[in-house]
């Protein structure tokens, strides 16, 4: 009882080390949030003619003058040669090549470990500037070492820290948990668990002081059928018993969620009549020995079931009792459209690369066996380039997938000016065009910034162009528009071509779906390009659908959020 004592001891221990690492985590992306926003705003004021006069220049009264009215937003201007206190964002004011000062913006202060300790008690975050920590509730001095990363002690709190850029001296940012409460904590969950101990003990030879042989024997079997009938019922596989005569005499709840077929339709019923596919289902899978047999052994078979419509695949094993059988299965139904997803990724991918590969395997041995005219040798180049350059772009949409997978992929918060981007997108796509096909582009006299990433964005309306124009087999015209709504920004591609059928709209977004699998049009892709624009788009904080009507084309839209024209017009 002790041991299990000291072992929830540790446990509550170990738990408090783990709220601190999600608690760093979580106060380190606000940190990382708002020491972007700092740094944009200092380098933005650097560029201010104002500020670079005024440091510039020998009147000091001006300088303080505006070094007051930025003080109250967390700004310092400093000359250089002052010294530097920590701030989340700093940027040099060059004036003609000369560095005559710089701007410092977000202190790490009171004020802000109390921004990033939402939720949180005030005096749970802070930061770690030399031998000063600095939380919400106070300033105090500690230990100069720190660890970094992992938990260790600081002062009379359990921490974690971890280093954070900062303009001057080594900053760390720390979360904090009074090691009072995590002892207190520890020594409650250890007694608890002691306490429960004993009182196990007691209960159990109360029982055996108690019960007779004849009533423990009856009691033990009865409470063993209960505990079978309660596992059964909360079972997360489905299970159904068989009796010789194939009738169904237990079907658990877990069945029941899997298939959608209930107990009182199903139980006291022939297995054949009340289960659609029982037939194939007894024939396929194989009955294994009674438990106990020394050469026993199951099988698990995946076979499919068609219930009112729904194609269920399910995972099935089946165990011989004395006078029945017993099948436990799972819903494998997901799985096995996984699997079939990435048999149609291999074949894809491979008939993918094998395209390009015998272009440039075919043009290599032409320009290494035959003395070629230059202009014969100039298109056999031009081919290999624009051959690696489609295998590069197909490699790069795996990689780009496998990264949105992980969470490894982050998109840069900025603004940018969507009408260059456009253009840009659009003169590449005229390039890739024959004379039946044209491309339009249609923007507004004023048109607002877009709060996003820009190079993603541009990926994203570059693939929606080359949809248009790979599912434009005939031609026609291609209008990349884009429009205010509201506080967003709209960018939209319509082509006259194929159309995609009502049912498969939301699943072109699905990673590895194509509309055209078996390429009976022609048409190649990955699968992944859609849902890459799906992901990127989303981490902008943008939507992205489709409308489109079969042979009419398809309209393929996507919305981020846009910069008041107002307050552009004032920046500018």
């Amino acid at each position: 009882m002790w041991a299990f004592g000291a072992v929830a001891g540790k446990r509550e221990r170990s738990n408090a080390d783990q709220r601190l690492v999600h608690a760093i985590n979580v106060a380190g992306k606000r940190y990382q949030a708002a020491s972007g926003t700092a740094q944009a705003r200092a380098v933005r004021i650097a560029k201010n003619r104002r500020v670079q006069r005024a440091l510039a220049g020998p009147d000091r009264r001006d300088l303080r003058r505006l070094q007051r009215a930025y003080a109250a937003g967390g700004v310092f201007l400093l000359r250089p040669g002052t010294p530097l206190p920590a701030t989340m964002g700093r940027a040099d004011v060059k004036v003609r090549g000369r560095v005559a000062g710089r701007v410092l913006v977000g202190s790490l202060d009171q004020r802000l470990a109390r921004r990033l300790a939402a939720g949180r008690e005030p005096d749970r975050v802070g930061f770690l500037i030399g031998d000063r920590l600095v939380t919400g509730a106070s300033t105090t001095s500690v230990p100069a070492s720190a660890e970094r990363e992992k938990p260790f002690d600081l002062s009379s709190y359990r921490a974690v820290a971890v280093s954070v850029p900062a303009s001057a001296g080594s900053a760390a940012l720390v979360a904090l948990e009074p090691r009072s409460e995590i002892s207190a904590a520890a020594t409650r969950a250890r007694w608890e668990a002691a306490l429960v101990g004993l009182g196990v003990i007691a209960a159990l030879l109360l029982i055996a002081y108690a019960a007779a042989p004849a009533i423990a024997r009856s009691r033990l079997s009865r409470q063993q059928r209960d505990q079978a009938e309660r596992v059964l019922a909360h079972l997360g596989d489905g299970v159904v018993v068989v009796d010789r005569g194939g009738v169904v005499r237990l079907w658990n709840r877990a069945a029941e969620a899997i298939t959608g077929l209930r107990a009182t339709d199903v139980t006291n019923r022939p297995a054949e009549e009340a289960i659609p596919g029982w037939a194939t289902i007894a024939s396929f899978v194989p009955i294994a020995n009674r438990p106990g047999d020394g050469d026993g052994t199951t099988t698990e078979e995946t076979v499919p079931v068609d219930v009112d419509g729904r194609e269920l695949w399910l995972s099935m094993v089946a165990v011989a009792l004395d006078d029945d059988t017993v099948y436990a299965f799972r819903d494998a139904t997901h799985e096995r459209r996984l699997e079939n997803l990435r048999s149609q990724f291999v074949a894809t991918i491979s008939h993918e690369l094998r395209t390009p590969l015998a272009s440039l395997h075919g043009a290599a041995l032409t320009l290494r066996e035959h003395d070629l005219p230059a202009q014969t040798q100039d298109d056999l180049l031009t081919m290999i380039a624009e051959q690696s350059n489609r295998l590069a772009q197909l490699v790069e949409e795996i990689l780009v997938a496998g990264q949105l997978d992980s969470g490894l992929l982050s998109v840069v918060a900025d603004t940018f000016d969507p009408e260059e981007l456009v253009r840009d997108v659009v003169a590449g796509g005229r390039t890739r065009i024959g004379e039946e096909t044209t491309i339009e582009v249609s923007l507004p006299a004023v048109l607002p910034k877009v709060h996003g990433d820009e190079e993603r964005t541009r990926q994203v309306l570059l693939n929606l162009v080359d949809n248009a124009i790979k599912y434009s087999p005939s031609g026609g015209r291609i209008d990349v528009t884009v429009e205010p709504v509201g506080e967003w920004l709209r960018f939209s591609v319509s082509d006259e071509g194929l159309g995609i059928p009502p049912g498969e709209q939301e699943r072109i977004f699905e990673k590895f779906y194509r509309l055209d699998p078996d390429q009976r049009r022609g048409i190649g892709g990955t699968g992944l390009g859609l849902y890459i624009c799906r992901e990127f788009v989303r981490a902008m904080g943008g939507r992205i659908w489709v409308e489109s009507e079969p042979g009419r084309g398809t309209t393929a839209s996507f919305e981020l959020p846009a910069e008041p024209v107002a307050a552009a017009a004032r920046a500018s």
